[in-house]
């Protein structure tokens, strides 16, 4: 009703207009009321259920009575007026109805009112109640998300500095249930886990997540189709939900979280304004007792609370939760090499795909866990992440049929082939995988070495290899150069009785010789300028 009632004749008369009827703009004009002023008048007359040849019959006093706050309710209206909570919260579930809500009542009350007169007390109710949460969308439909504007902040120990933290607010509209978490930043890495959490803690996932236009969700705001960043549109495909940012500066957008930002302040802000932490786990473990309060409080017009009204009407539209929750992910691009393999720079490792890609550019994306490799957007190989640096991660039908072959071998198998030769040819190959360098490489230095047997014999290539460790390092050349040159065949190579080297070049005349070198010192030799 109008805060300044009007007279008892401009009431009839307004009737009257009614009675004859002209629209309530007409009405409005004539009288010189506003028009929602005519609008309630009309809507409090058709509840009263008398027609309007009866209303203008009413005395002055009599239709006074009619407009005191104090008017009495009868037992017929106290019933309807206690149905109205039933369906308000039935008004989000999905089919809802007025018509089959109305014959309901009509079941529980047969001497309830009309229809008409159902929904003009019920949006009389509606309109003039205080009520903390108005539920006007769907269930399971939405999650709004957004980051509060007021900060929370923990002491560090070390250094007894103040360390400001984001909070991060979700909230499903239908039933106001809402997630609170502290984060270190608004960065996409700590957007998107906390997404996660939220899903995490409803225990489902709605058909559209509605976050904020930050730089963290979009990577183009617009008026009318803002553009989720790429990372944010793959956590909707990980959860099968629709990402529909809000309209920059639009705060009816999100009023609902905005509203819950608010509920957040005056519920967790304030009990926690006096109180001190020392991390950010220890902030949050604080934030979920009071958020259980939160969701726990009853909401005074529906008579129960956020947390019930989720699981009445809500919980069972949500989809289910995938198997894993949604790891970030990171992108390169590559180029797949010769052996089949690319190589991931973030690891310095490598990883095989099937080899008919040799030579095309890929793209590789990659979480904590898993590292997906595609080509032309299908994806040809998958691989759990592998952070040691200089490996290679395969997959033996990946390789061409003869290179799998190559996937049996490892140093234990070649040492023991070396063994087959000599304890010098095991100690020579033994010594080749342990120092730096790829395995691959040694693998094939290491079959050089072993297959020397089929051009020479066993004692041959034990003292090529003996001679071999005379150098600080492994090497197939080498062990060959010496066979070839027959090097291990000279007789004064080694001293019986201690193996101590000696000189091994032979005597030739062109050899100079110590002496030669001492006379040029005593005789302060120089070359002459040319």
């Amino acid at each position: 009703m109008a805060n300044k009632r009007k007279d008892t004749m401009e009431i009839k008369q307004l009737l009257l207009m009614h009675s004859e009827g002209q629209s309530n703009r007409q009405i409005a004009i004539q009288l010189g009321m506003g028009r929602n002023t005519v609008n309630r008048y009309i809507q409090f007359f058709n509840g009263l259920e008398k027609s309007i040849d009866q209303l203008n019959a009413l005395s002055e006093e009599e239709l006074l009575k009619l407009f005191t706050k104090e008017k009495r309710i009868n037992s017929k209206q106290k019933e309807l007026i206690g149905y109205f909570p039933e369906v308000k919260k039935n008004k989000s579930k999905a089919g809802f109805t007025y018509q089959k809500i109305w014959e309901e009542y009509k079941k529980i009350y047969e001497n309830g009112y009309s229809y008409s007169q159902f929904m003009c007390q019920y949006h009389q109710w509606n309109n003039h109640n205080d009520a903390t949460l108005k539920l006007h969308h769907k269930a399971g439909e939405k999650l709004m998300v957004d980051y509060a504007g007021k900060k929370l902040s923990y002491v560090d120990k070390q250094t007894g500095e103040l360390i400001d933290v984001e909070v991060f607010v979700a909230c499903l509209p239908a039933s106001g249930y809402t997630y609170v978490e502290a984060s270190m930043s608004q960065k996409k890495s700590d957007f998107i886990k906390s997404i996660s959490n939220s899903l995490e803690y409803i225990g489902g996932v709605p058909r559209m997540i509605v976050p904020d236009n930050l730089k963290s969700a979009v990577t183009k705001s617009s008026k009318y189709e803002a553009i989720a960043n790429r990372t944010l549109r793959d956590l909707g495909l990980h959860y099968g939900s629709i990402l529909n940012p809000t309209r920059p500066y639009k705060p009816k957008d999100k009023a609902l979280v905005e509203r819950m930002v608010r509920m957040v302040y005056e519920q967790i802000y304030f009990s926690m304004r006096n109180e001190i932490y020392h991390s950010l786990h220890e902030l949050n473990v604080r934030i979920g007792e009071l958020l259980e309060k939160l969701n726990g409080r009853k909401l005074s017009q529906l008579n129960c609370s956020r947390r019930e009204l989720f699981l009445e009407i809500e919980k069972e539209e949500l989809k289910p939760l995938p198997p894993h929750s949604y790891q970030i992910k990171e992108y390169k691009r590559a180029k797949v090499q010769k052996t089949s393999h690319v190589y991931l720079s973030a690891d310095k490792h490598y990883y095989s795909v099937p080899y008919r890609f040799i030579g095309r550019r890929i793209q590789i994306h990659y979480t904590n866990r898993i590292v997906e490799i595609y080509s032309e957007n299908q994806r040809i190989a998958t691989h759990f992440r592998n952070r040691r640096a200089s490996g290679y991660t395969t997959k033996k039908e990946h390789l061409p049929s003869t290179h799998q072959r190559y996937l049996g071998w490892n140093p234990k198998l070649f040492i023991t082939k070396a063994k087959n030769i000599g304890l010098n040819t095991e100690q020579y190959v033994k010594r080749l995988f342990e120092q730096p360098g790829h395995s691959e490489t040694k693998y094939r230095t290491a079959m050089g070495i072993v297959q020397l047997l089929k051009h020479y014999e066993k004692q041959r290539i034990e003292r090529a290899c003996k001679i071999g460790m005379l150098h600080p390092t492994s090497s197939y050349q080498r062990v060959l150069g010496i066979l070839e040159k027959k090097i291990d065949m000279q007789q004064d190579l080694f001293e019986s009785n201690d193996q101590k080297y000696v000189n091994h070049i032979p005597e030739h005349e062109n050899i100079r010789g110590e002496l030669y070198y001492n006379q040029i010192l005593k005789n302060e030799y120089h070359e002459p300028n040319n």
